[in-house]
């Protein structure tokens, strides 16, 4: 059955969301990820990198700054292929890029993720916070089909946690960010994103998808209580 969240009306209230929670804000993106992540945004990230094994390609969804990209691009050697639908975000991927001796293995495109359909495979799909911001009907479909043989496709996301006493520290932390936060361009973010995260079914329409899709070994891994979590699957060899 036809959902708003499938329809063409669906697709651009998710751009214009993702559009007004980030729109001018390159420059802050990393401060901001740290506050927001109550300052485990590279803890989770660690996490999700214990699961990649030797890649040689790597396509990485939502980029952002490139915080992940390029820690793969450094710590595997291998390329890199970022995906942002922001271009700001993008300028300071290839500054950084340029600046580290990365240029040569790393690729930027500036796209909407849902969109990304390359004809060449990859070994390994990330993807940091943008579950809840896509349609995953469209999107694991897609990366399913640029995903090599015995390759690994993981993604991660803030997750509303189900234990009440951890929920608190959520909605708390939030609340208290709200107050703290005033111009950067981040009030919008902080206004809506806890209920965005709360509303978010992503977690079981990815691992859904993933399976429908044939991936195997489809895992859930909570993160910090709940508050993130990280999905994968592997692609039959």
């Amino acid at each position: 059955m036809m959902t708003e969240t499938t329809t063409g009306k669906g697709r651009a209230n998710r751009v214009a969301l993702v559009e007004s929670f980030f729109h001018g804000t390159g420059d802050t993106y990393d401060q901001h990820v740290h506050l927001a992540t109550w300052g485990r945004d590279r803890q989770w990230k660690e996490e999700l990198l214990s699961f990649v094994k030797e890649p040689k390609r790597i396509l990485d969804l939502a980029c952002g700054t490139g915080i992940l990209a390029l820690e793969m691009a450094r710590r595997y050697g291998c390329h890199v292929t970022g995906v942002e639908l922001r271009g700001e975000y993008l300028d300071i991927c290839r500054e950084r890029a340029a600046e580290h001796g990365f240029a040569d293995r790393t690729r930027w495109i500036e796209s909407n993720a849902e969109d990304v359909l390359l004809e060449e495979q990859f070994d390994t799909i990330t993807s940091c916070y943008i579950p809840k911001y896509v349609n995953l009907d469209i999107l694991v479909p897609n990366m399913v089909t640029m995903l090599a043989p015995g390759g690994l496709f993981i993604m991660q996301d803030f997750s509303y946690p189900e234990e009440k006493w951890v929920q608190n520290i959520f909605d708390d932390h939030f609340d208290r960010m709200k107050a703290r936060i005033n111009g950067e361009g981040w009030d919008t973010m902080w206004e809506q994103l806890p209920d965005v995260v709360r509303n978010s079914t992503w977690i079981k329409d990815t691992a859904r998808n993933m399976r429908e899709q044939g991936l195997v070994d489809v895992t859930i891994v909570p993160q910090s209580r709940g508050m993130s979590t990280v999905v994968y699957g592997r692609r039959p060899a």
